[in-house]
């Protein structure tokens, strides 16, 4: 009698084998383009990756994962020699994905084997998959996520993903929209903290020097600047956050005075105005969708503290009004404002100004009271950035849809990085003004008044080595007046206004 093998030709069989062939050189290409694609230290938690799954058979039950069943499967009800069913050992099953800063395990819930469980076994975890913290946790019923971390999130200095690995930009010019998301940093679960423009209002950075507050600045300048439906507007009395984006903003103030501020603000107000008709015709209420034709309004005031408590009553005042016209009603008519300051108090801002200032990013502040200003309900936080020893670029971050605030690691994006971008939009031919002549962007960087004392009324002063001997313009003025070396730090092309341009 022929047997059932003698029915199977080999050309069939080689035809079987053929999906089987394909399977795994699918699995193979998957695996070769992820591994090609990832950063070196990606590279280094797919290695975790792997000998975590290799090694959790044995780990499972080592670690009280594992549960015995005793139910008799199908076959074995018609047991009828009598020898007791063995019960077999149940260990959940796993999925692994590898990131940046360690291995994310995702694993279903058995009998006994829940949450409480696993939280039980968090340390066991930790040193089986050799990693410095493992957090448990329950996205839904009967699954459980393990977040293995190699290194702590806060603690790693990330680059920002607008340059390749050699610091070049890695983005291009007017590649970008206000459809792609702005990302701000990492929490400390390592999860990314975005920002979408289009979907979002008014925002609000503040920090004392040299806590990472001008990294976080660059990085909402840099991506608006490359985003084609974005027109950038800075204000800056100390020129060190407009200095890069000063041949490419669409207007630029850098005056200490707030008078010249107003004016820009009030050409955003003259802009709300204009698109006010759009409603008409659109039958909306809000613009929720931008393009080059009508572009999403960007305006960043740096120092803002340097006008709302200039020494000018009158001139603090204007300003004032019409930074709160804007703040109030200029998110409907896709205008979106964000401040940045080092002193948040009720002095510099009001509280009708910050209740309108909904994304907040507070980097180290001195007080608890400069805190509490940002986040009212700051003392019932597990988290305050009125810490000294809070790091260099670490913030507390309440950005879109956040229930509550977190700690954020600031992408890292220093302003030599920002001068590439700008370059690179010149090259491209989106260049709005030339370099102003006769100025020291980084000396006139360095000249940043004390917040403690309140802004000077003369503006900032210059450095010793600015002026030739003999010729440094004197800094005595009487309140309110303007300084009389403004004009050669900031002195403009000839025959050109570098603040105005006009309207596309």
């Amino acid at each position: 009698m022929p047997t059932t093998n003698q029915y199977i030709s080999p050309a069939l069989a080689a035809w079987l084998l053929v999906p089987v062939a394909l399977l795994a050189l699918a699995r193979l290409v998957f695996v070769s383009v992820r591994w090609l694609r990832a950063d070196a230290e990606t590279r280094i938690s797919l290695g975790h990756a792997r000998r975590i799954r290799r090694t959790w058979k044995r780990l499972a039950p080592m670690a009280n994962l594992a549960v015995k069943d005793s139910t008799p499967a199908g076959l074995e009800h018609l047991n009828t020699d009598g020898k007791p069913i063995q019960p077999k050992i149940r260990i959940p099953r796993i999925t692994t994905r590898a990131d940046e800063f360690g291995v994310t395990v995702t694993a279903n819930a058995l009998p006994r084997v829940g949450l409480e469980a696993w939280q039980d076994a968090a340390d066991d975890l930790r040193n089986g998959w050799g990693m410095t913290r493992v957090k448990i946790t329950q996205p839904k019923p009967g699954q459980i996520t393990a977040r293995g971390f190699r290194r702590e999130p806060l603690d790693a200095l990330m680059p920002s993903p607008l340059l390749g690995a050699n610091g070049t930009v890695a983005v291009r010019p007017s590649s970008l929209s206000t459809a792609d998301d702005v990302l701000f940093g990492w929490d400390e679960d390592g999860q990314r903290i975005r920002l979408n423009l289009a979907k979002s209002a008014h925002g609000l950075i503040a920090g004392v020097t040299r806590s990472g507050k001008s990294i976080t600045v660059n990085t909402l300048l840099a991506y608006a600047s490359l985003m084609r439906d974005v027109q950038l507007v800075v204000i800056d009395p100390n020129l060190a956050a407009a200095a890069p984006w000063w041949r490419t903003a669409h207007k630029v103030c850098t005056s200490t005075h707030p008078d010249e501020a107003s004016d820009v603000l009030a050409w955003v107000r003259e802009e709300m105005d204009r698109r006010e008709k759009l409603f008409w015709s659109a039958r909306t209420d809000r613009i929720t969708a931008f393009s080059e034709e009508l572009p999403l309004l960007l305006v960043v005031i740096d120092e803002v503290a340097n006008y709302t408590r200039h020494s000018d009553r009158k001139a603090r005042e204007r300003f004032e009004a019409q930074l709160l016209a804007i703040a109030s009603q200029g998110a409907k008519f896709g205008i979106r404002l964000w401040l940045v300051t080092q002193k948040p108090s009720a002095d510099v801002l009001s509280t009708a100004m910050r209740t309108n200032l909904s994304a907040r990013i507070c980097h180290r502040v001195d007080t608890v009271e400069d805190f509490l200003h940002l986040f009212p309900d700051g003392r019932e936080l597990e988290v305050s950035a009125a810490d000294r020893e809070m790091p260099q670029g670490v913030s507390i971050a309440s950005i879109g849809d956040m229930r509550t605030p977190v700690r954020m690691r600031s992408v890292y994006l220093p302003t030599e990085a920002c001068w590439q971008i700008s370059d690179a939009i010149c090259d491209t031919g989106h260049q709005v003004r030339d370099l102003p002549t006769g100025t020291d962007f980084v000396k006139a960087a360095l000249c940043t008044p004390n917040p403690a004392s309140g802004p000077d009324p003369g503006g900032p002063r210059p450095p010793a080595d600015l002026f030739p001997a003999g010729a440094r313009p004197s800094t005595s003025a009487p309140a309110g007046a303007r300084p009389r070396f403004r004009r050669v730090v900031r002195r403009a092309p000839e025959g050109s206004c570098p603040h105005d341009v006009p309207h596309p």
